[in-house]
C-alpha cells in the first residue's frame, strides 16, 4: 500500500511556457503647473506588470499529518507570494536567477533556508515572510524533522522606474498592490475583474484615482490608491490594472488571452501542490495501515482488526483525495489546452505551449489511471469480514 505516485512529483516541476502579458502603453503628460511647455508627451508605460491576488495567501490548506510530500506541496502553493517578492528590482541581486528554499519542520519550529543567486537581502526576507504564513508548528518532541526543497522561479516582468514620470506613477501603483490585499481578500478564491484607473497626479505629489468601477473592490483600492506619495510632477495615465487569482476556479472571459493563460498556468501550479498533499497523506495513510497489519500478523486480536478496517478506509478515503486532485488538474489543463488551440490558429508562436500542454495533459490523464488502480489494490488489501 505504500507506494507513492511519482507522476505528481514529475508533473509539480514541469512547467508550461508561459506567454507575458505585460502591456504598454502611452499616455499624455500634462504640463507642470509650475512652467513647461503646453504640448502633451506621449510617454511608454511599461510598468503594467499583472498582480496575482493569490500573492496575499495562503489559501486554507490541511498540512496534517506532515510527510516531505505535503510540505513540498505546501511551498508550491506559495509560489504567487514568491513570484510577487521579485516584480521589485529591490529585491534581487542582479545575478541570473537560480535560487533555492528548503523548509524544515522540527521540534523547534520552523525554518527556512536559502540558496544561490538571484535574490538581494530584502528579497530573501520577502521569501521567508511568505512562508512564515503557511499553517505549520514545531513537532512534537522526539519527532523526525521534515524537510523539503525546491527551486523560486522568478518572472523576467520587473517594475522600473526612471524612464518618464507616468511610468513611475504605474509603477508606484504596481508595487503598492500588496499593501492592498485587504481590498482583494473578500475575492477569495472567485475570479477578479478587470480594472483601469484614470489617474491625475498633481504637483505636489498628491492624486486623484478614478476606477471604472464603482464597487466595493474598486472603492477599497481607490482609497488607497489616492494615499499613496507619488513624485512631484503634475501627470496624467491611463493604467490598466492587470489582475489574475490563481486560486480561483474560473475566469473572467473578457481578460487578454495571455492573462488568462497566466492565471491557468498559475491554477494548474495550485493543482499541483494539491496533488503532492494528497499523495503525502494517503502513503501516510498507507503506512499507518501496513504497520497495524504487522502488529496484528504477529498477534491477532478483535479490536485489531476493526482498527485494520478503519485504517484501511482511510487509506481508500486518501485514495479518492488524491484522485480528485489529478481530475481538478487534468480540467485546468483541458481549458488551458482550448485556449492556446484558438490562439495558435491566429499566431503559431502558441505551438510550443501547446506541446508542453499536451505532455502534462497525456501524463495526468495516466496518472488518474493508475490511481484508480492503486485504490483496487487498496481496497483488495483490506480485511475481509467473515460471516
Amino acid at each position: 500500500m505504500t507506494r507513492l505516485a511519482t507522476a505528481a512529483l514529475s508533473i509539480v516541476l514541469a512547467g508550461c511556457a508561459t506567454t507575458s502579458s505585460g502591456t504598454s502603453t502611452s499616455s499624455s503628460a500634462a504640463p507642470s503647473e509650475k512652467g513647461g511647455s503646453g504640448d502633451s508627451k506621449k510617454m511608454a508605460i511599461t510598468n503594467v506588470i499583472p498582480f496575482d491576488v493569490a500573492s496575499c495567501g495562503p489559501r486554507t490548506l490541511t498540512l496534517s499529518p506532515l510527510t516531505p510530500e505535503v510540505l513540498t506541496g505546501a511551498m508550491l502553493s506559495m509560489t504567487p507570494a514568491m513570484q510577487e517578492c521579485f516584480i521589485d528590482l529591490q529585491n534581487r541581486d542582479g545575478q541570473p536567477f537560480d535560487l533555492k528554499a528548503k523548509l524544515t519542520v522540527a521540534e523547534s519550529g520552523v525554518t527556512v533556508e536559502l540558496t544561490g543567486l538571484g535574490a538581494s537581502p530584502t528579497g530573501k526576507a520577502c521569501v521567508e515572510a511568505a512562508y512564515k504564513k503557511l499553517p505549520l508548528q514545531a513537532l512534537p518532541a522526539g519527532s523526525k524533522a521534515v524537510v523539503a526543497e525546491i527551486p523560486i522561479g522568478a518572472s523576467s516582468q520587473m517594475v522600473k522606474v526612471g524612464d518618464n514620470a507616468a511610468n513611475d506613477i504605474a509603477g508606484t501603483l504596481r508595487l503598492a498592490q500588496p499593501s492592498m490585499c485587504d481590498c482583494y481578500a473578500k475575492l477569495g478564491d472567485k475570479q477578479v475583474p478587470v480594472l483601469k484607473a484614470d489617474v491625475e497626479v498633481a504637483a505636489d505629489g498628491s492624486a486623484k484615482i478614478d476606477l471604472n468601477s464603482r464597487d466595493e473592490l474598486a472603492t477599497c483600492l481607490t482609497a488607497k490608491m489616492q494615499a499613496l506619495k507619488f513624485a512631484e510632477a503634475a501627470t496624467k495615465l491611463s493604467w490598466p490594472l492587470l489582475l489574475k487569482n490563481t486560486y480561483a476556479d474560473e475566469l473572467e472571459a473578457s481578460a487578454p488571452a495571455a492573462l488568462r493563460f497566466q492565471q491557468l498556468d498559475g491554477m494548474r501550479a495550485q493543482r499541483t501542490a494539491d496533488i503532492l498533499i494528497a499523495s503525502g497523506q494517503r502513503v501516510a495513510a498507507a503506512v499507518a495501515y501496513d504497520d497495524l497489519a504487522q502488529k496484528y500478523k504477529k498477534k491477532p486480536a478483535k479490536g485489531l482488526l476493526e482498527e485494520l478496517k478503519t485504517k484501511c478506509a482511510e487509506v481508500a478515503a486518501g485514495d479518492d483525495k488524491q484522485m480528485a486532485a489529478v481530475k481538478s488538474l487534468v480540467s485546468v489543463l483541458e481549458a488551458s489546452q482550448k485556449l492556446v488551440s484558438g490562439e495558435k490558429a491566429k499566431d503559431a508562436q502558441w505551438a510550443p505551449v501547446e506541446q508542453a500542454l499536451a505532455q502534462q495533459l497525456t501524463a495526468s490523464t495516466a496518472e488518474v489511471v493508475r490511481i484508480e488502480e492503486q485504490k483496487k489494490n487498496d481496497l483488495n488489501a483490506c480485511p475481509k469480514t467473515k460471516y
